[in-house]
């Protein structure tokens, strides 16, 4: 049984003026009960339906990532309770804690629940300011041993220029590490990049809204991109 982890952006659970959309959330769990036919799934989550810290460049860059990570946590929490009442077995965990709410994580215990079925929602990136929650997901994906890290975002795949400004972007299949960090690609942070490197952890970038999709891709088929060492 493969080992996923999934990230999905807080703009991804935003619908219109809704920071935390109902139908976002069931597709989220529909995507979720699929994988875990077949998987160990843990997901990431981001936070920036309530707040973009590169929008507030006035404010103290700890301010701002603080306040970035509290909300993460908070989309941790929606998609948890979401998943209670499906009867999904989860669990939240931080790289803090908040006693008598949420226990921080240690790297022992989280791999236990993950090899009970249960699917571990981390919120809090990796608890230190300056390194996004793409960084928490490499982090995640270290930890588990994970086979593959999901990042569903608002396109379908990486492009080598914005598609919706340059609608002559050229998409690709597939990139190596390498091939991402020389070419700046926005995919993940460098600190992301060099972590899933280090492990040999593959990344698939692809559109949350396509995500039944994702079993193509088991069955061997070219969707998204995808992200490895080219072996």
């Amino acid at each position: 049984m493969s080992r996923i982890v999934l990230k999905v952006s807080g703009e991804a659970l935003k619908e219109n003026e809704k920071l935390v959309d109902t139908k976002k959330l069931e597709m989220l769990k529909c995507l979720v009960q699929m994988l875990l036919k077949n998987h160990e799934v843990a997901i990431v989550i981001g936070g920036g339906n309530f707040f973009r810290g590169r929008e507030h460049l006035d404010m103290e860059a700890l301010d701002r990532d603080t306040i970035g990570l509290l909300g993460t946590i908070m989309n941790a929490i929606y998609v948890s309770d979401y998943f209670k009442k499906s009867n999904i077995k989860n669990i939240v965990k931080t790289p803090f804690s908040f006693p008598g709410l949420i226990e921080e994580y240690e790297e022992n215990e989280v791999a236990e629940y993950y090899n009970k079925g249960y699917v571990v929602i981390f919120g809090g990136g990796i608890g230190k300011s300056g390194y996004s929650t793409d960084s928490g997901t490499a982090l995640a994906g270290f930890m588990l041993d994970a086979d593959l890290i999901i990042k569903l975002t608002n396109v379908d795949g990486v492009y080598d220029s914005d598609p919706r400004v340059n609608k002559e972007a050229h998409k690709f299949s597939f990139l190596t590490y390498q091939d991402v960090i020389n070419n700046n690609y926005q995919v993940m942070d460098l600190y992301a990049i060099k972590k899933c490197q280090e492990k040999g952890i593959k990344i698939l970038v692809l559109n949350f809204n396509d995500y039944t999709h994702i079993e193509d891709y088991f069955k061997g088929k070219n969707i998204g991109t995808l992200i490895g060492d080219g072996k």
